[in-house]
């Protein structure tokens, strides 16, 4: 399994924060994603992302603790060559008006996908967490 993780403090207070991540909807707010679409809440919903290009990323919400503000997400389908993805998030406070999102995810795929999927999905995470903490102040 191949391994990426991005943490990034932001200011903006964890609970805002954790809502935003653990609705499981409206991604596109603060993402490379053009449009989403959410089905459910909590263990089971589904959300499909649709990428400016029209590529689709179907995902099902594994579960979100919101006691300890982490969340498990996997993709079942999507553009990327890659297979057994999970992505993990967590949001730690660190006072009032900060906190740390820690954002990683696990997958397979061919050796010679395998760095330019790191580098992928690592910096779509840093954009996310980026833009989350502008679309949120």
């Amino acid at each position: 399994m191949t391994k990426v993780s991005v943490s990034k403090q932001i200011n903006v207070p964890a609970k805002k924060a954790w809502d935003a991540l653990s609705s499981f909807r409206g991604i596109e707010n603060y993402s490379p994603i053009a449009s989403s679409i959410t089905s459910g809440e909590g263990k089971g919903a589904t959300r499909t992302c649709i990428m400016p290009d029209g590529a689709k990323i179907n995902e099902i919400l594994n579960f979100a603790k919101h006691d300890k503000m982490e969340m498990q997400y996997i993709i079942t389908d999507g553009p990327f060559p890659v297979t057994n993805y999970i992505s993990d998030i967590k949001v730690t406070e660190l006072d009032t008006e900060n906190c740390d999102i820690t954002w990683k995810c696990e997958f397979e795929s061919k050796e010679e996908a395998e760095e330019e999927m790191k580098n992928l999905f690592g910096g779509f995470y840093n954009v996310i967490i980026e833009n989350l903490e502008t679309y949120l102040n």
